[in-house]
């Protein structure tokens, strides 16, 4: 098989599309149970592809102009390891995490494309009364995060430059946190008021995040390669924000208070709230079937701005229509009224946003679980959607997939959005909404029937034959056509 990716031949063909390009094709065979996942290395201006079946792992190298440089392969760990759980990359030398079910055996698979040495490494881990809150890869270094039950303690495995994972203590006992009736207690506790398991839902910056992903009360964001934060939306009344310093592991806990309202003030009706963290500033959504709040602050507490849309006026702060997307973006309406609105979104709040040169592209409203909700946005996204999936549908729970996941988060739901331009002061912005590369990737997806057919987007296993991520100010969407036996990847571009 590697003498045919060496042998390849490749090409450049335009697509009608957004113009975007097939960057790269070439043959490839691979059993049914498959997976694929990407390396960038934008300091060497290099993409590393893994793809790897029941048999075998491959790792292919390709240069910023996706010409192929070289690749590699080895022998799959043994089946007590059941998938990928992150990498990590130092130079030359890559390191493929590999976990069993309770994540207590771990495989260290070492790959270097420069002196084609492959090995595996097993590593065990006891895991005494802890839970898995996350596995995630950090400015190319591989954390496992678990949190000791029934306390304030996490445990940090981080990956080191032989591929072994350390493990660090973060005691965040002396931190008061509060769980969902405002009432101190310690962190695990928080984290399983609404469920049995500990569940962040990761944010990074390689596409803007849905609306589905950031409906989540519980978020952790990467993309600082310094700090990572978690962002606990539990009540109603404030924000709490979890920061830790990934050189020193040294932690700071603050809330942030929600926009406060007078008893029997706006109707009297209940509110809810939610978040969105990004460049060390918080975003804070309050909103009933009356009124939305929407507060801008630096991770201070200093506010920046703030905005309030009533329900009988015109949003004087959104930059597009008012959209009802179903199951898809080509799938949608227009709502002309802001109580309409209010009264889809208020039970379940979303706010997401992205900075494309300089400004901040921002998107307020709410998804709702089709089969869940039949279609009434009244429901909300319950338990159900917050998780960013519709029904059905599972993903590996790791940073590797964030995109993927942002990608088909809109399977199954109904979301309600308008969107909004800021400056760098979250000063309101005249100006087009336009389409992002993300949007361009979802409508390719939608309207190119030769590759729906191969990959449908509303099949339940689609992260297993597509991969998408950044390199170069560019999105790159990976696909595996099973049919031909050949491996695909398409460029959009902002």
């Amino acid at each position: 098989m590697f003498k045919k990716i060496l042998l390849a031949s490749f090409f450049l063909a335009g697509l009608t599309s957004f113009s975007q390009e097939v960057v790269n094709e070439f043959d490839l065979k691979l059993e049914k149970k498959r997976d694929f996942f990407q390396v960038v290395n934008e300091d060497k201006k290099e993409v590393i592809l893994f793809l790897n079946d029941k048999e075998k792992v491959t790792s292919i190298r390709f240069d910023e102009k996706f010409n192929l440089k070289d690749s590699l392969s080895s022998v799959r760990p043994d089946k007590a390891y059941t998938e990928i759980i992150g990498y990590s990359q130092n130079k030359n030398d890559y390191f493929i995490f590999w976990g069993s079910k309770d994540r207590k055996e771990i495989n260290s698979q070492y790959f270097n494309l420069t002196t084609k040495e492959t090995r595996s490494t097993p590593i065990n881990l006891e895991l005494k009364k802890e839970k898995i809150i996350k596995e995630l890869t950090i400015n190319n270094v591989f954390y496992l995060i678990t949190i000791i039950k029934n306390t304030s303690i996490l445990k940090f495995y981080i990956s080191d430059t032989n591929g072994n994972l350390n493990e660090k203590t973060v005691d965040l006992s002396h931190l008061e946190f509060k769980n969902i009736f405002d009432h101190p207690e310690n962190l695990y506790i928080v984290l399983t008021d609404e469920s049995r398991e500990p569940n962040f839902q990761t944010i990074a910056n390689d596409s803007p995040p849905s609306l589905v992903l950031s409906s989540k009360k519980y978020k952790i964001y990467t993309s600082n390669p310094d700090e990572i934060i978690f962002t606990i939306d539990n009540t109603r009344n404030a924000t709490q924000v979890l920061r830790i310093n990934l050189q020193n592991l040294k932690s700071n806990l603050k809330s942030f208070a929600q926009q406060k309202i007078a008893k029997g003030e706006y109707g009297g009706i209940a509110f809810e709230s939610n978040s969105f963290v990004i460049d060390n500033k918080i975003l804070q959504l309050k909103t009933n079937s009356y009124v939305l709040f929407l507060t801008m602050s630096d991770l201070d507490g200093n506010k920046i701005n703030e905005y309030k849309a009533m329900h009988d006026q015109e949003i004087g702060f959104k930059n597009s229509d008012i959209f009802q997307e179903r199951n898809g973006f080509n799938n949608k309406k227009i709502i002309k009224k802001s109580d309409e609105f209010l009264n889809k979104i208020n039970t379940s709040p979303s706010v997401s946003c992205y900075n494309l040169d300089g400004v901040y592209h921002t998107v307020i409203g709410s998804s709702d679980d089709r089969v869940h909700g039949g279609g009434s946005m009244g429901m909300g996204v319950g338990m159900g959607a917050s998780g960013g999936m519709g029904a059905g549908m599972s993903f590996a729970p790791y940073g590797r997939y964030y995109t993927i996941e942002n990608l088909i988060s809109y399977k199954d739901k109904v979301v309600i959005y308008t969107n909004c331009l800021f400056d760098s002061n979250f000063n309101h912005l005249d100006g087009e909404i336009k389409n992002s590369a993300f949007d361009k990737v979802r409508i390719f997806l939608e309207e190119n029937k030769d590759l729906k057919e191969k990959v449908s987007i509303l099949t339940t296993n689609l992260y297993k034959d597509l991969i998408l991520f950044k390199f170069n100010k560019s999105l790159y969407l990976g696909n595996y056509n099973k049919k031909n036996k050949k491996y695909q990847i398409f460029s959009f571009t902002e």
